[in-house]
Order: C-alpha cells, then structure tokens, then sequence
C-alpha cells in the first residue's frame, strides 16, 4: 500500500493553526495567573493586548520550532543507538552511521559512541576523531548515562573537543539485550536557536532569549550574553528584578513579567516585558522568552 504524502502548503496551515492554538493557550494561561509574581502585572491598554496576542503568537511559534529540532535531534540519536546495537560501537559500519547523523542538523557539533568504561571508541566528523581512544569518565554526564542507561539531554558545559554544547545519549544494546555502551551526540543551542529566532521576529519588535531553569543563558539575540550565568555576574548585579525572575524560572514553566535592564548602549536604563514557555528533553528543560522594549 502506498504511503501518502501530506501537501506542503496543507503540512504549512496545520502547523500555522497549532502555533495559533498554542499562543492562545499561552494568552489563557497567562491570564489565568501563572505569572509568578503579582507585580509584575501591566495595565492592559487596547494597544497593550493587542502587543500581548502579537508576542504570545511569536512566543507560540518560536517554541514549536525549537521543540520540533530538538526532536528532530533526538530522533538521529535514538536511530544511531538501535543501528549501533546491530553493527557494534566500533568500526566501518558504526562510523557510517554516525557520519549520517553527524551530517543531519547544522547545529550537531560531533557524534560519539564510548564502551561501559566510558573510552570512546567511534566519532565523527573527522575533525572529532582525535577523541577515540579518549577516557570522558570525568564527564557527570558521561558517569550519568553509564551508570543510568536510559535516554538523557544535560545542560550545557565545556566539551572535551573544546568549546560548549549540550549532549543527548542513548544507551546501545546489543541484539541479545546486553549493554555495550552509549552513543552521545554534542550540538550547539546558539546554533540551533539562531535560525529560528530569526524567522520569528523578523519584522518584529520582538527578541528571543533562551535559558537554562537555573538562569544560564542558551541563546539571545546580543551573542555576548551566551554561555553567562544569571546569578553569578555583575552586569545583572543591579537588577533585582532580573534576579527575581531567575529564582522562579525553576517552579514556572509559563509566565510574564516586565523589569528594568541596560539598553544595548549600555548607558540607559530602559523598561522591558517577556512573555515566556518552556520546551524539554528527557526531563531537561529550556525557558523560552519573548521580550521587547516597552
């Protein structure tokens, strides 16, 4: 029986009506009191509401998308793991299926596989090569993924190749169902969020950040602001209310609230308002903001 394929512009709408739907959701939600806090609450002008609804709808779609790639993400690293269960974690076969994936998404920095001793043993691209042979049991995450075997995203940390990224691993079983070891893919969040961030602002007013539950920030749209931590640096020192939001960011997977931040001259103090949603993988969550000037 032939497999139908869906009509691109048909694929377009369901995807236009589920972002729709999910802003509207966020509006109800919102309006129903998830924000954390009652002073962060705005004077709801006609203006207002109609700029809430236009950041709710970019907050919607921004989200879906970042979403959909991580799972896409997901999805190559849970393929290379059954593959790898059927050609072993080393050699010919098992470099051919992890080149693919390694070649599947712009923001995949390098694939691995290492034994239960946590010594890598495959790893593409080429340029990651110099890994094999290489112990990663200093790693928590590498620790977590042996000693837990089950699917896991970490946060995002130094990378033994050099530079930061997050890593999603999958266990790999061998066909008789004996645990030979894990296959770990590094990817880049700036990367991955960039593309996205872009296309749903564009035209806009509207920027988009990306954090940690703990407030390390993943993505914003100012480059520098990449990698710091909210708690521990000085530039957010003086803003209570950044602070603020930071410490509920854990215990609020939705919310709003507005707060007093630098400009980009860094010389003025201006007013700011963020709608935020949360997206997740295997049990890791990200805080997705929308934000503008107000």
């Amino acid at each position: 029986m032939k497999k139908e394929m869906m009509n691109p512009s048909l694929s377009r709408g369901m995807k236009t009506l589920s972002c729709l739907g999910l802003a509207i959701t966020l509006l109800l939600v919102l309006a129903a009191g998830c924000t954390h806090s009652e002073k962060y609450t705005v004077t709801e002008t006609p203006a207002l509401i109609t700029s809430n609804a236009e950041m709710a709808s970019a907050l919607a779609a921004v989200t879906a998308e970042i979403q959909e790639s991580l799972n896409d993400i997901d999805n190559q690293v849970s393929g290379a793991a059954t593959a790898l269960g059927k050609t072993g974690i080393s050699g010919p076969a098992a470099e051919a299926i992890l080149e693919r994936a390694a070649l599947s998404h712009p923001a995949i920095q390098d694939i691995i596989t290492y034994d239960t001793g946590g010594i890598v043993r495959a790893a593409e691209p080429g340029s990651a090569r110099d890994l094999v042979g290489r112990n990663l049991t200093g790693q928590e995450i590498v620790r977590k993924a042996l000693q837990e075997q089950r699917p896991l995203m970490s946060d995002l940390f130094s990378l033994s190749e050099g530079g930061a990224g997050a890593v999603i691993a999958y266990p790999v079983h061998a066909q008789d169902g004996t645990f030979i070891g894990v296959v770990s893919l590094a990817f880049s969040p700036p990367a991955l969020v960039t593309p996205i961030a872009g296309d749903a602002t564009s035209g806009t007013p509207f920027s988009v950040m990306v954090t940690e539950t703990g407030g390390r920030i993943l993505y914003d749209a100012d480059p520098a602001q990449v990698g710091k931590e909210t708690f521990n640096e000085t530039m957010f020192a003086g803003f209570p209310e950044i602070l603020d939001i930071a410490r509920n960011l854990p215990g609020n997977r939705t919310g709003h609230a507005t707060y007093s931040f630098s400009g980009s001259d860094s010389k003025n103090v201006i007013r700011k308002e963020a709608f935020w949603s949360t997206v997740s993988l295997h049990g890791t969550e990200w805080r997705v903001f929308v934000i503008r000037e107000i």
